[in-house]
């Protein structure tokens, strides 16, 4: 990476805005190459510097901490820093680890992107790799930086990329093989509208050249109305393929995921027999329609990562798809109200006539404005309170199912913390009796 650093950073005005993690192993790869005097930090929160960095580094905090953007010749921004704050900043003075990263190691990677199942994805095509006996890592947004690897890549390492759109934002190069699972209204807060948000998917493939691959759903309207504009890749269409029903995972849209990473190993191995063989040995990740167990005759499954209306709406369809669980009587929806429209969610709950669904949060407020009075609707204080109902009116032999379809920002630190508390909730309630 000297190379690169070198390139992008000597003798410039650097800023590394935001320090979390990942701008903390910015500056720890930046300041081996550039001085220090050269370096400034910005962080809304004062706490994310140590004695040590603010005694070396200029640190800015509090709520102006981007307030003088155009001080810099070269802004090093993290995922989380929202859009509306590089309003008329041009895009040739940003760039972040993951733009870094990709302009020394685009050749070597497959990046994953999707509004959902690009962790599911990503985690599969690892796992096929290694099954395959490939020098494989996986990094990015299923929570591992990519500069956390660069002293296990080598030459020969195919490089899994899980891709957020925030990563994905303003970066001047895409991966070598680009994956684009779908595009759904979501993290409106974040990108102001849903085109910026669009736009920042389409980096998976927008910076590709000639001999690239970008595999992709062909029938979703909003990838392929942009493809004819700015895609030179050679496309694989994803498609379920026989064969692959045969997974662990549950759902039609986690055979799309698998047939997907299918699609992404079968260009390093051409023993279709053994990359299924893969995927049959795949255990599934947490909180994707995992079942926490069966308590006084009713199934709960925790779905946490549904943070949309069409991944509740695929979750519901998987549980009551496998006959093996039952189907779906309570779901548990609602949380931090990013904006997104819930129409096709309640007309679908209606329609389906789930017996029992609890809401909360601002999210589930709005839900349940398009709820007609006909359908049983509690209103949940918190999560404790949820599960508490659930117990009481989800029939024997039913499944209580959390699939949010909203952020879990407004309780819990991430989806998986949501995830975690259902699970701790449900453990503490098990032995109870009704």
């Amino acid at each position: 990476m000297e190379g690169i650093i070198r390139k992008l950073f000597s003798g410039k005005k650097i800023l590394i805005l935001g320090f979390g993690r990942e701008g903390k192993e910015s500056l720890s790869l930046i300041s081996k190459y550039i001085p220090a005097k050269d370096i400034t930090i910005a962080d809304k929160s004062s706490n994310s510097v140590d004695t040590g960095i603010s005694m070396k580094y200029k640190f800015i905090s509090g709520e102006g901490y981007a307030d003088e953007l155009y001080n810099y010749d070269i802004i090093v921004k993290s995922p989380g820093i929202p859009e509306s704050v590089f309003a008329g900043v041009s895009e040739e003075r940003i760039t972040s680890q993951t733009d870094m990263f990709l302009m020394k190691y685009r050749d070597n990677t497959i990046g994953v992107t999707g509004t959902k199942g690009k962790s599911t994805t990503s985690s599969l095509i690892y796992h096929l790799l290694r099954h395959l006996g490939k020098p494989a890592v996986l990094v990015g947004n299923i929570g591992i930086p990519p500069f956390s690897a660069l002293d296990i890549i080598h030459d020969d390492t195919i490089i899994v990329m899980e891709l957020s759109a925030h990563q994905l934002n303003r970066i001047h190069v895409s991966p070598h093989i680009g994956i684009l699972l779908n595009i759904f209204e979501e993290h409106l807060d974040h990108f102001g509208t849903f085109e910026k948000y669009i736009d920042a998917k389409c980096n998976i493939f927008r910076k590709q050249i000639i001999g690239d691959y970008l595999i992709t759903d062909m029938t979703n309207q909003i990838i392929e109305s942009r493809l004819d504009y700015h895609c030179v890749s050679d496309i694989i269409p994803i498609s379920v393929q026989s064969g692959i029903d045969a997974i662990k995972l549950r759902g039609i849209h986690n055979q799309y995921n698998a047939c997907a990473a299918f699609e992404a190993v079968r260009l390093f191995c051409a023993n279709e027999r053994e990359i299924i063989n893969g995927l049959i040995d795949f255990d599934p990740l947490p909180h994707r329609l995992e079942i926490v167990g069966t308590y006084e005759g009713i199934v709960f499954c925790n779905d946490s990562i549904s943070t949309i209306p069409e991944a509740t709406i695929a979750a519901i369809e998987a549980v009551n798809g496998d006959a093996s669980i039952g189907d779906v009587d309570t779901v548990i929806l609602g949380g931090f109200d990013r904006g997104i429209s819930y129409k096709k969610l309640a007309k679908y709950l209606m329609k389906n006539a789930i017996r029992n669904i609890i809401l909360m949060g601002e999210a589930g407020k709005r839900i349940g404005t398009l709820i007609d009075n006909t359908t049983a609707v509690f209103y949940a204080d918190n999560l404790e309170n949820a599960v508490e109902h659930a117990f009481d009116v989800t029939r024997r032999g039913g499944v209580c199912l959390l699939s949010p379809a909203a952020s879990s920002y407004d309780c819990f630190k991430n989806f998986e913390e949501r995830g975690n508390t259902y699970k701790a909730i449900i453990d503490r309630h098990k032995s109870r009796e009704r």
